[in-house]
């Protein structure tokens, strides 16, 4: 089974999801972006006190908000890192972290360029 390569931001995917409702779209995309900077804060420092819960939890729950606005690459580093978690260890996370913040901003510009929210 050849696995499709997820997209930075699935812009088409996610107007679907709203019903092409700018609006809420826009509500949507502000709700995820004040969500995922206070919830990266929290895997930070489940990484640093090695509080593996913590880190299983957050990633889970951010994955699935990477989900919701069909930011696919977000999600599947979230799933690795909650993998992570669930193996009691937090080794390579440091490193996942890293590439979740490089993701993240990825996917801040392509929303800016989709013109759903204001720069």
């Amino acid at each position: 089974m050849i696995m499709e390569e997820q997209k930075t931001f699935d812009y088409e995917k996610f107007l679907k999801h709203v019903l092409n409702k700018t609006d809420l779209a826009a509500e949507i995309m502000h709700i995820f972006f004040e969500d995922i900077n206070s919830f990266t804060q929290s895997l930070v420092r489940a990484v640093e006190t090695e509080d593996f819960a913590l880190l299983r939890k957050t990633a889970h729950r951010l994955k699935g908000s990477s989900l919701n606005v069909c930011a696919g690459k977000l999600s599947e580093l979230f799933l690795r890192l909650e993998g992570i978690g669930k193996t009691n260890s937090v080794e390579g996370a440091t490193e996942l972290i890293g590439e979740i913040f490089g993701e993240l901003e990825n996917f801040k510009q392509e929303v800016r360029n989709s013109n759903i929210i204001d720069n």
